[in-house]
């Protein structure tokens, strides 16, 4: 059973953001744009012809059962996946018109939450936390300086030494907003971030996950929609098409 939620520490945390240098930090949010993205694996069609347009600040909501399309979306999103045919625009470019290097340095802007956790068991919390700092060339003092603030924030400052297999679902879910947050991303993207959490640590990791993307951009991919999370839209996938567009309550 999944234990009560941590209660987080109240912090301004828009003020934490100065704590990582500038020049390790995403670019300022920028539109995405999807123009015809279709994405197929062999004989299957896991986007079709998806045309949309996501605005700065945004905060949108993917809904859809299993194998709807919403990983591989975000996934295109964040440069990870290559269209089949059509395009993925960050601001005027198209991410696979840009260089390998272009690319790389263009997707610090991103931070990614994902469903399975994706923590490497044999690293700490802390160093979990630090990864992404240290692939941008941070001083390790600076990295740790960094990562101890944001686990701090999700209420994980007792836990920075112990491993993934100490931790239960919610606490690795924290850990996985803090590796996402910690680098100042200016679009979140989270896939999946409530599966198999009890009610109490959903709306917690929800309410966290609209804090630390407050004026930034946030994407969440979830079966439904959760009264815990408000958003701007929410988009209805099925069977790798948008089946509905539909405007905040």
């Amino acid at each position: 059973m999944e234990p009560p939620a941590v209660n987080c520490r109240r912090v301004d945390w828009r003020a934490r953001w100065s704590i990582v240098p500038p020049r390790v930090t995403g670019t300022k949010s920028t539109r995405l744009t999807c123009d015809h993205l279709s994405v197929r694996f062999g004989r299957v069609d896991a986007l079709t012809d998806l045309s949309l347009v996501i605005e700065p600040g945004e905060r949108v909501v993917a809904c859809g059962p299993a194998a709807s399309g919403k990983t591989t979306w975000l996934k295109c999103l964040a440069g990870l996946q290559r269209p089949t045919s059509g395009a993925v625009r960050w601001g005027d470019d198209d991410v696979w018109a840009l260089t390998a290097t272009q690319r790389r340095d263009r997707q610090g802007a991103f931070g990614m939450i994902f469903q399975s956790d994706a923590l490497f068991d044999s690293k700490t919390v802390i160093a979990n936390v630090c990864l992404p700092l240290e692939k941008r060339g941070v001083d390790a003092a600076e990295a740790r300086r960094s990562a101890e603030e944001v686990l701090t924030r999700v209420g994980l400052e007792h836990a920075i030494g112990k491993r993934p297999e100490e931790l239960s679902g919610g606490m690795k879910k924290r850990v996985g907003v803090a590796r996402a947050i910690v680098a100042r991303p200016s679009i979140l993207l989270a896939d999946d971030p409530f599966a198999g959490l009890d009610p109490v640590t959903e709306r917690s990791i929800a309410e966290l996950l609209l804090e630390v993307s407050e004026g930034r951009t946030l994407i969440v991919a979830i079966p439904d929609p959760v009264a815990s999370l408000p958003s701007s839209r929410v988009l209805r996938f099925d069977q790798g098409r948008l089946a509905a567009r539909e405007a905040a309550a």
